[in-house]
């Protein structure tokens, strides 16, 4: 699979329009998946690291590596190689990788001056069981994402998403859903923060609903490198937090 991006990028770095190449844009590092592609002629690739505590222990995600494909003017091929993940909780500590996740993002409708109707995608995702024996799962996690979004003004924007998952935990499959909505602010042409809200319904099996406040921001450097962070709780017990940092690399 790693040879197979080596040659996609090397077919992309041959076909680059020769027009100004816009700033990078990545789907990293909020919980909401932008409405927006890569574009044409360009391979990109979202990486990073977070940690989570919960009032149980902790847990690491070093690498969240996803690799965006252009497969068409408005669609892209994802794959999002496993996180090394380390977990601590009740006096153990399980180590391994996550599942692999592959999948696809279809812009349906593009809008690129303020209006009320937004920039839609659509993106089909699933995970491979591919993880480590108590860190991924024995099953597929297929997934459908509506992400939306809206160029408020010139320096503002407000994406959203609907999740659905057909998730499955020890055997047993059930519906879980997310929502979520992300404003964006541009302060310079460099730098860029966001607020968001996400809620996952039910968090898990047989748990009840769980939702998160989370800020950050990124810095772009030149066209194609982007360097972000956030920090983001529990709403509903500030116990639970979440903090990382990323890279996002376009070539």
């Amino acid at each position: 699979m790693l040879a197979g991006v080596v040659i996609l990028s090397a077919c992309a770095s041959m076909n680059k329009p020769g027009n100004a190449t816009p700033a990078i844009e990545a789907d990293r590092p909020d919980f909401t998946e932008s409405p927006e592609t890569v574009r044409p002629g360009f391979i990109q690739a979202e990486g990073g690291y977070t940690y989570s505590r919960v009032e149980s222990g902790s847990s690491q995600s070093i690498g969240e590596l996803l690799v965006r494909v252009p497969a068409g003017a408005r669609t892209e091929l994802r794959v999002g190689f496993n996180s090394y993940t380390i977990e601590h909780a009740s006096g153990v500590t399980k180590r391994g990788f996550e599942d692999i996740e592959i999948g696809t993002k279809v812009r349906i409708v593009e809008q690129e001056a303020r209006s009320i109707v937004p920039t839609v995608s659509i993106l089909m995702l699933s995970t491979l069981p591919t993880g480590r024996a108590g860190i991924g799962s024995k099953e597929m996690q297929p997934t459908a994402k509506l992400a939306l979004g809206w160029q408020l003004s010139e320096k503002n924007s407000l994406q959203s998403n609907t999740n659905y998952t057909y998730a499955s935990e020890d055997g047993m499959r059930f519906s879980q859903w997310a929502t979520s909505a992300s404003l964006g602010t541009e302060f310079t042409p460099r730098l860029e923060t966001f607020l968001e809200w996400f809620g996952t319904s039910p968090a898990s099996l047989g748990a009840s609903r769980a939702d998160y406040l989370d800020t950050g921001g990124a810095v772009k450097f030149g066209s194609s490198v982007r360097l972000d962070a956030r920090i983001g709780i529990n709403a509903r017990t500030s116990m639970n937090y979440f903090a990382g940092v990323g890279l996002s690399y376009r070539w």
